[in-house]
């Protein structure tokens, strides 16, 4: 569905990220569609909010999950065919690649990822944008 956008772990971290720089740019970017994460994204952030949020965060966290929907993970074939690499891991490759069989753009900032899919001739539609990571507040 291209009304929607596949969101990685670092984007929802920089959505939320106490003094994220780059949250207004992102939401005009996603304004008017919908938000999916996978479920191993999902995981993911969950697993880095509950040792790295603060408060603050956690809270605008769960305010923005009530506007994602999770999909489940569903790589398309040609990322199910990409080797894991020092760049590109078994779950960059899920997460891309559901994006990808979804055909809806992929929002990141791992740039590395992207590139070591394209060294295999996998290219992505992808958003690339800075990193941000949690303030801890």
């Amino acid at each position: 569905m291209a009304d929607e956008v596949n969101l990685d772990t670092g984007t929802a971290i920089a959505f939320v990220a106490e003094g994220s720089v780059i949250r207004h740019q992102l939401k005009a970017y996603v304004s008017g569609k919908g938000l999916v994460m996978t479920a191993t994204a999902l995981r993911e952030l969950q697993i880095l909010a509950a040792k790295y949020a603060g408060p603050l965060e956690q809270a605008r966290l769960s305010r923005f999950l009530a506007r994602v929907r999770t999909a489940s993970d569903a790589p398309s074939a040609r990322a199910v065919a990409l080797q894991v690499t020092g760049n590109l891991g078994a779950n960059d490759i899920i997460i891309l690649g559901t994006g990808d069989k979804l055909g809806i753009v992929t929002m990141t900032a791992d740039v590395r990822a992207v590139r070591a899919a394209k060294a295999q001739a996998v290219e992505f539609a992808v958003y690339l944008h800075l990193p941000i990571f949690f303030a801890g507040t």
